[in-house]
């Protein structure tokens, strides 16, 4: 279950792109309650953190402390122009600094409309999960949907609602 929690955050950290920018931009705390989480209990902490790089890249930062208190981070560098870009965790970056192993998860986005985009990512090149990603029209809340199959082959649809934690950007 812990690995499933871990991929389906690794999912929508990922797929956050350009087209939300600068809406996504600021630090964001995860709602429990308003959430539809993963069964098993919810993570200690879970915060976001989205800037621009220079170019307009989106840069993305999720550090997570699971009900059982073991940290792990997701990072990502990522444009919304449907391209697959490599997205890092603990282990991965771990293995690209020990031996130069790339990272096997990857993701790709189409944008819907200035606060909303859609999001596909690949295990291994294969689709392992998809949803969508929207930052409210006020700038309050940003919300995303992970739709993935568990390890019995059943496919489950998750609700993440993040609380925007700074003044951020004007909506």
């Amino acid at each position: 279950m812990r690995a499933l929690v871990a991929l389906v955050c690794a999912f929508a950290c990922a797929s956050f792109a350009y087209a939300q920018a600068p809406h996504i931009v600021g630090t964001w705390k995860l709602n429990v309650a308003a959430s539809r989480l993963p069964p098993g209990p919810p993570p200690q902490v879970h915060v976001r953190r989205y800037s621009l790089a220079s170019d307009g890249t989106l840069v993305g930062l999720a550090v997570v402390v699971d009900a059982a208190g073991n940290p792990y981070f997701l990072q990502f560098a990522a444009k919304a122009d449907g391209k697959d870009y490599a997205e890092f965790d603990s282990r991965s970056l771990a293995a690209l600094q020990i031996d130069g192993t790339a990272p096997k998860s990857t993701y790709a986005e189409t944008t819907v409309d200035s606060h909303t985009v859609e999001w596909v990512d690949k295990q291994d090149g294969k689709i392992t999960a998809h949803g969508r990603k929207w930052v409210s029209a006020d700038g309050k809340t940003l919300s995303f949907t992970a739709e993935a199959t568990n390890s019995r082959g059943e496919a489950q649809t998750f609700l993440f609602v993040f609380d925007r934690q700074d003044a951020g950007p004007p909506p």
